[in-house]
């Protein structure tokens, strides 16, 4: 059993998670006039560029099937990547196309990792999908957020150098195609996932299960609760997730 710990209020929201979250509303409200324009002068085929439901969000066709990670059940709306018995819970939700969240896996990925592989922090990913609508094609976050998680199926230390990856080489609004996921994915981590992000394994379970919990849960992306306490502190300063864990 573990002693009871200190709660000390950490609470104020993750410095850059609204701005990503405001980023995806501008860009949704700019792009709706877009789409719609698209659709009206389109025939019953979708042109070069666009999605269908049937094709899925990165326009891949899928099974629609959903299939949580290894380890994780089907409602279970994050991917436990350490256990610590007396250890801080520490979840982070991150986005692959939010530009905060590549400064905060710059920063404070390292930490993370070395926290988790110690043992000293049970971390649990939640990688969403919530700027999906503001890639072009649509989609992008979670094609990315599935590749690193048919890295991580493979084995859960994957996880750290293929979504390391994904972020440095993270594209802007025009995404990425698959094959260029699997090539990145691939050479960071010396996994084969082209079959898993072909099929888009894991959307369905992204965008049933992590993106609903996360809306109720937190205000944007990059954020990082401790023990359910909201972190706030500075996501440019590379001690200041490791000194919040310290603290509760």
């Amino acid at each position: 059993m573990s002693q009871p710990r200190s709660r000390t209020p950490l609470v104020l929201g993750i410095i850059g998670g609204a701005a990503c979250l405001g980023l995806a509303l501008l860009l949704v409200l700019g792009g709706v006039t877009g789409y719609l324009i698209l659709r009206e002068g389109s025939d019953s085929d979708a042109g070069p560029g666009t999605s269908t439901e049937a094709d899925g969000p990165g326009g891949a066709e899928g099974s629609g099937e959903l299939v949580a990670p290894p380890g994780a059940a089907a409602d279970q709306p994050y991917l436990e990547l350490s256990t610590s018995d007396d250890g801080p819970v520490v979840d982070v939700y991150l986005d692959f196309l939010c530009p905060h969240c590549q400064t905060f896996e710059a920063t404070q990925g390292p930490d993370l990792q070395e926290m988790a592989e110690a043992g000293e922090i049970t971390l649990r990913m939640h990688p969403r999908p919530m700027l999906d609508a503001t890639s072009s094609p649509a989609g992008y976050s979670g094609r990315a957020a599935n590749a690193a998680l048919c890295a991580a199926a493979e084995d859960p230390a994957n996880w750290y150098p293929a979504s390391a990856a994904l972020f440095a080489q993270q594209p802007g609004s025009a995404g990425l195609p698959d094959e260029d996921l699997i090539g990145i994915v691939e050479e960071a981590a010396a996994v084969d996932i082209s079959d898993c992000q072909t099929e888009g394994t894991y959307l369905p379970w992204l965008e049933e299960v992590v993106e609903p919990d996360a809306q109720q849960t937190v205000p944007g992306t990059p954020a990082v609760l401790i023990d359910g306490e909201q972190f706030s502190g500075d996501i440019t300063s590379t001690d200041s997730v490791r000194k919040a864990v310290e603290a509760a």
